[in-house]
Order: C-alpha cells, then structure tokens, then sequence
C-alpha cells in the first residue's frame, strides 16, 4: 500500500507545524493545510487527500457543517481535539470521523494513527476509547434505553448503499457513478463503520430495516428474490 498523503486543518498555526511535523516523522506527505471550515472542504475537494487531520473546530466553528462533503470525497477523517466530552466524541464518530485524538497526542501517536485510518482501521484515544466502552457497557446494562439514531449518509455513501442493496459488486458501482474503485472502497469501509456491521449481507439488512434506502423486494418479487439474496450470491 502507498503511502497516504495528508490535510491538516486547524486554525493555530502551531497546531499545524505539530501535526505536519508528526507526519514527517513517517514520511507521510502533507498536502496542505486549512484554517477554516470552508478551506477544508475546498481544498479536500481540490486535492482528495487519502486521510485529513484536523481540529473539530476552526476559527469557532464545528467541522461538523463540512464533514459529510469532506468524507464524500472518499477521505478519512482524524479529529484532533481539547474535549474528551463523550457527547461531542460519539457526534463525530457516529457521522463518519475514523479517528478521535487529543491535542495532547503524541507526536507517534499522530502519525501512528493516520497510516492506521488508512489502512481502514478506526484510532482512538485511550481516554475516547474508554468513553465509547463505558457508553457500551451502559447500553448493554439499560437496554430499555432507545438506540442512538440512525447514522447520516452522505449522498455518495447513500448511493454506494444502494447499490450494494442491488447485489452490485464494487467494479459496477464504481462505473456506475463514475468514481475510483479504491473511492467506492473508502465509502464502504465508513458505511460499515457507520452502521456497525462488518459484512455486505449485513449491511444490506440494517439499511432496508433503517429506511437509509428503499427495498427492492417489489423490484425482484417475480422472481422470489431480495436485495439481500443478490448479496449473498454476489458474496466471494
């Protein structure tokens, strides 16, 4: 696998020349770097960098009005923050973040986590990751408590949903809407991050039963078969 290359985004230029020297440390290249919500998104789309590091606010202002543009550009998204408060960790994480550090992160640490994220694993902070097992743990022990809400899709996961509702593999999805093979892969990867399941047959059920896409049961009702039944046959 290449080497990812990077955005950095935060408003303090100090904060940035820590984060670019941490990646430096790996070799990992930085492509740019953003000090607004605005700049992120514009530039993510300018350059498509494979992973983006940045704070989850600039300038004052949540990332979260820009992430679902940044991720659609098949990106994966390191949130570098002051506030270990659980609420705002299982916003970002829930709406598509792979990874949750502190600021006080060190400098292996950063770049430890970004050749992580794009690998398509998840990195946490031992005291984010402790938050999300203590919530686990709560759930598990209240299990009257209702579920979290229904995780948000960009349009570009949504329509890469779709198609593995349709049983399409990840070539025809890809032609299809007319992006990389490794992009319709990125996508996937933070659908399945998103609704907490690991295979397509999976992913398939817990959209149709979430309403994130329509079934196409009345689609192949002829011939007796479901979204899920392409999947499993379309399954290597």
């Amino acid at each position: 696998m290449a080497s990812p290359n990077v955005l950095v985004a935060d408003a303090d230029v100090l904060a940035r020349d820590i984060l670019r020297l941490a990646c430096a440390r790996q070799e990992i290249e930085v492509l740019a770097e953003a000090r607004t919500v605005d700049d992120l998104r514009s530039l993510t789309v300018e350059l498509e960098p494979s992973v983006v590091i940045t704070a989850d606010c600039l300038n004052g202002e949540p990332i979260d009005r820009v992430l679902g543009d940044v991720l659609q550009t098949g990106a994966r998204v390191i949130v570098v923050s002051a506030d270990p408060s659980s609420d705002r960790l299982t916003t970002l994480l829930a709406d598509g973040a792979s990874g949750y550090l502190l600021h006080d992160a060190a400098p292996d640490e950063v770049a430890a986590g970004v050749l992580a994220v794009a690998r398509g694993a998840a990195v946490l902070n031992p005291t984010a990751a402790a938050m999300v097992l203590n919530q686990w743990r709560w759930l598990r022990g209240n299990p009257e408590v209702p579920p979290r809400r229904t995780p948000t899709l960009t349009p570009r996961e949504t329509d890469v949903l779709a198609g593995l509702v349709e049983g399409l593999a990840t070539k025809a999805i890809a032609s299809r809407l007319q992006m990389a093979t490794k992009t319709v892969e990125n996508h996937k990867i933070r659908i399945f991050d998103k609704l907490g399941v690991r295979t397509q047959a999976h992913a398939v059920t817990v959209a149709i039963s979430s309403g994130l896409v329509p079934s196409d049961d009345d689609d192949h009702r002829q011939s007796g078969e479901t979204a899920a039944d392409h999947v499993r046959a379309s399954a290597p």
